[in-house]
């Protein structure tokens, strides 16, 4: 057990007994200016907070002494503030297990962030760049001044020293790059979906529906989820400090987001979960009023998406095992937050409702090795045992039809996206909205109609069957006209016979898309440069004022920059995805993969603190 959270427990005790009593120690007749503290009256009071209270004398009176020097020292600071404008910022040391010390640092608050952190690098004798300091939930920023970023006189700062290793400080520089890289590949493959648009990252709702959302939303979403997954990836690693940042990070990307749009997807109340997580990992006592509202944001969406009981989790899936996980962890963690406002009692009420909870949780190793010998992996077997409340046989049948139905889902994507390729081909209809059904075109087709006029019959009727073959039977030549009447403009032509493909083609391209140039390029794109199927007349092709000639002598050279450009935008895009998915597990139920470990860790640790024994009775 920690010893100094064994004395904090005893401080919070006599901290709340004081309050209570409205006892003050900076005052008689425990504190005398001109002749100091009043030794008697001080050891008086702790015989008497003894006996109330339980705790030893001779620990009672050192918490006396220790709780009156503090209230001196913030009475000091306080004159010292309101006569000079220096204010005193109270620093504790995270992610250095060899150091758990608090300072109290004297600056002035119209000093910016750099300011500070060099301060705070030099005192404890670090690296400028191994330290990052976390006040109220945001990472400081080096170049705006502390009062604009919510910094008081007598805040609380979290100061964490990342790795000590010159090669592992050199890896979280290349990380913060990453970092950076994140954030600029996200939005770039962010603001690549746009109505059938193939995209590398989609954005569900929790039943799996896609969620369509204006570009600069979209964005911030995708930023903040792939934030979230890298940091999910350091904190795996125990790697607590860069994963807090990370998380950190993306809760700024969430923020820019809707509160409806957050309330759509459970991956804000699982960051939320996460951040909570890191601060006590990292043991910063510190930061729990943050952790505290973030946990009360946090059980608010779950109770939102699961049911208050996980009713909607049993009727959606027909299992709530692994979910669970998360609500122990939850629970867990807001009993060790209760611990630390000296509400002992909830706080050990909270810690036997995770216990129970741990306990049905917890995992036969003897199962799991089995499930392991067969060829899963340790994940697999764990949320599969999990799910089935132990039953082996369950669980393998319940891995084996999950893969079966990733495999399904796989091709059912695969085959939407392929959908979309031809509904792109054979563009929109008259009313703007809907899409030429490639099923419907394929149906006129069948029945002995050319491919241009079934496709122009069914633009003009909003993809309505009956209405298509009465236009193309009653109107034959009106429809013709029709589908090859758009008046290509000469620069529209030019652009996209300067990407490469023939003039003809690029003819053919515009005219089906009404002249829109990206359009044409993609449906030319996605069929190799020839489009099968339609017949188009020479003179339909070109017009008189363009000749062949003219447009292949038109700027060659554009054309050949056109084509590396879109090349590379195309490298790019494909560069940003596999950055982005480095690391990060493909598996929707990955986080949700918890090997409770470190939070039967953690439950004893609490309980002993509350019960004054040993972590291990």
């Amino acid at each position: 057990m920690s010893h100094d959270l064994r004395i904090e427990g005893i401080l919070l005790q006599i901290r709340e007994k004081l309050n209570c009593d409205q006892v003050k120690l900076w005052l008689p007749p425990y504190f005398i200016e001109g002749i100091g503290c009043c030794e008697a009256e001080i050891e008086r009071l702790s015989e008497d907070y003894s006996t109330v209270l339980g705790i030893e004398r001779t620990r009672c009176l050192t918490a006396l002494r220790e709780l009156q020097v503090h209230s001196l020292e913030r009475l000091r600071e306080r004159n010292h503030y309101q006569e000079t404008g220096i204010a005193t910022l109270k620093v504790r040391i995270s992610g250095d297990k060899k150091r758990t010390n608090q300072l109290s640092l004297p600056i002035r608050l119209s000093a910016n962030g750099q300011d500070l952190l060099e301060a705070v690098a030099a005192e404890i004798k670090e690296q400028v760049e191994r330290v990052k300091l976390i006040c109220n939930g945001l990472v400081l920023k080096a170049n705006v001044e502390l009062a604009a970023q919510g910094l008081k006189h007598g805040s609380n700062i979290m100061a964490i020293i990342l790795h000590n290793d010159p090669h592992e400080l050199q890896a979280f520089d290349v990380m913060h790059k990453e970092m950076e890289k994140t954030k600029e590949d996200a939005k770039l493959l962010a603001g690549r979906s746009s109505d059938y648009d193939e995209s590398y990252l989609l954005i569900e709702d929790q039943s799996g529906h896609s969620l369509n959302l204006p570009p600069e939303e979209r964005q911030h979403l995708l930023v903040a989820m792939s934030l979230h997954e890298k940091g999910r990836t350091a904190m795996k690693k125990e790697d607590y400090a860069l994963a807090l940042i990370l998380l950190l990070e993306a809760d700024k990307e969430f923020s820019a987001c809707n509160s409806k749009l957050l309330s759509s997807v459970d991956n804000y109340a699982v960051l939320n979960l996460d951040i909570a997580w890191c601060y006590l990992c990292l043991r910063s006592v510190t930061q729990l009023p943050e952790a505290e509202e973030r946990l009360k944001k946090c059980e608010e969406s779950f109770h939102r998406s699961y049911g208050p009981n996980l009713e909607r989790l049993l009727a959606l899936k027909g299992t709530t095992g692994n979910e669970e996980a998360l609500f122990m962890r939850l629970h867990l963690l807001q009993a060790i937050v209760l611990f630390h406002q000296n509400k002992r009692k909830a706080a050990a009420e909270l810690l036997d409702r995770a216990e129970r909870e741990l306990h049905k949780l917890k995992v036969d190793d003897s199962s799991l090795g089995t499930l392991m010998e067969l060829g899963y992996t340790a994940s697999e077997a764990r949320l599969s045992l999990r799910a089935t409340h132990g039953d082996v046989n369950a669980a393998v049948e319940l891995i084996n039809r999950r893969n079966k139905e990733r495999q399904e889902a796989r091709k059912r994507e695969e085959a939407e996206r392929k959908l979309n390729r031809q509904r792109r081909r054979l563009g929109k209809c008259a009313d703007g909205v809907q899409w030429v059904e490639p099923s419907l075109h394929k149906l006129l087709m069948s029945m002995g109609y050319e491919s241009h006029i079934a496709c122009c019959a069914l633009q003009q009727t909003n993809n309505n069957v009956q209405l298509s073959v009465q236009l193309i039977e009653e109107t034959p030549h009106l429809l013709r006209l029709t589908s090859s009447s758009t008046v290509v403009e000469k620069e529209a032509l030019e652009k996209v016979i300067a990407v490469g493909f023939d003039p003809r083609m690029a003819k053919v391209a515009l005219k089906k898309h009404h002249g829109n140039v990206e359009k044409a390029i993609e449906e030319l794109v996605a069929c190799g440069g020839v489009i099968d199927g339609e017949d188009w007349s020479d003179n339909d092709i070109l017009p008189q004022t363009l000749s062949t000639s003219t447009l292949e002598s038109d700027d060659s050279e554009n054309e050949e920059r056109n084509n590396e450009e879109k090349k590379k935008l195309r490298e790019k895009e494909e560069e940003a995805y596999r950055r982005l998915a480095e690391g990060i597990s493909t598996r929707e139920d990955d986080h949700l993969d918890l090997t409770l470990v470190h939070e039967e860790a953690f439950l004893r640790e609490y309980k002993a603190l509350l019960n004054n024994t040993s972590p291990h009775h």
